[in-house]
């Protein structure tokens, strides 16, 4: 089965829904073209830029580094088994 992805005047890529529900809105992809085919890959984010973005304030425990660094492993095992 097919679906589209339709390219909307402010040059946004408008996913299927059963596309995009597999990534999250922070997800980054390396594009290029081969011919007439448009190829997507999705890059793993850092866990280290995990723990940079996380919000200012009260520091991250270290239980909550630990649970950053092994949910990026454990998301690429869940997305290999979809």
């Amino acid at each position: 089965m097919h679906e589209f992805a339709i390219l909307t005047s402010d040059r946004t890529l408008q996913l299927p829904a059963e596309v995009y529900e597999r990534f999250l809105p922070s997800d980054r992809f390396i594009v290029w073209m081969d011919g007439e085919a448009l190829h997507l890959k999705r890059i793993a984010p850092s866990p280290l830029k995990v723990v940079e973005q996380s919000p200012t304030g009260e520091p991250i425990s270290l239980d909550e580094i630990n649970e950053i660094v092994h949910e990026v492993p454990r998301q690429r095992r869940d997305r290999k088994a979809e």
